[in-house]
């Protein structure tokens, strides 16, 4: 089946989300578990950054790599995909809380402002940006749907973080699992027909992912406070420098 590394990959982050929300409220009152979202953030954060680097020295044409980054964030600054991104998590923030606090009031009484809005965001990039949701999506569709190996191994990692967003800020990061379903889902759409095309291209892309993974990491452990949303446009572009460098 074409897309059933995507289907599970999907189904681990809305297990993830719910099991994370239930547990939010034993966090909440058992001071010991208090801190273990923030801690488990901090542990993803490292092996986040961790699994950015490995991917990122795969490639073998730094320049493309640069070229990529450089390029890619200034067209992402410039249609402000950040901008966009944190609006749509707003949007779906208003009508589910607004939704939520009619029928389940104390779903949402002690949620912080914006957290849904942050869950969603940071969720979707942390699941969809990086070498394992490029190549993982690539191995589904090049195989024909034969091999789903790299996304269930995704699908562990989502699973947690997942969870632990979810018991962080809130039920936006269950519906990270749309944008997910949407991005392995395509990519893998194209790579089963688009195999000769990409094969050139693949580790260069799968190497700028890992190098925003690694900004997300930065980000998550509060280093950095880099719009890596911006960046998004950079995964693509080594399709086109490929052929020229």
């Amino acid at each position: 089946m074409l897309f059933l590394g995507t289907l599970v990959n999907v189904a681990s982050i809305i297990v993830g989300g719910i099991l994370g929300l239930l547990l939010s409220k034993q966090f909440e009152k058992n001071a010991r578990l208090r801190e273990v979202p923030s801690a488990s953030m901090k542990a993803i954060s490292v092996v986040v950054i961790v699994i950015g680097v490995e991917g990122a020295i795969e490639s073998s044409k730094p320049i493309v790599l640069l070229l990529s980054l450089v390029l890619g964030t200034v067209i992402g600054t410039i249609i402000n995909i950040d901008g966009a991104l944190d609006k749509f998590g707003k949007n779906i923030e208003r009508k589910f809380v607004s939704n939520s606090k009619k029928s389940h009031p104390e779903l949402t009484k002690d949620l912080p402002e914006k957290s849904f809005s942050k869950a969603f965001i940071s969720a979707t990039l942390t699941c969809c940006v990086g070498a394992l949701a490029i190549t993982g999506a690539l191995e589904s569709g090049l195989s024909g749907g034969s091999e789903h190996g790299l996304l269930y191994t995704k699908s562990v990692l989502d699973f947690t973080t997942a969870l632990v967003f979810s018991a962080s800020y809130g039920a936006g990061a269950i519906f990270s699992a749309v944008p997910v379903l949407i991005y392995q889902g395509l990519i893998t759409l194209c790579a089963s027909g688009l195999q000769s095309f990409l094969s050139a291209s693949i580790v260069e892309i799968s190497a700028v992912g890992s190098l925003i993974v690694c900004a997300l990491g930065l980000n998550m452990l509060g280093a950095t406070k880099i719009k890596i949303a911006n960046m998004l446009p950079a995964v693509f572009l080594p399709i086109l420098l490929c052929l020229f460098l």
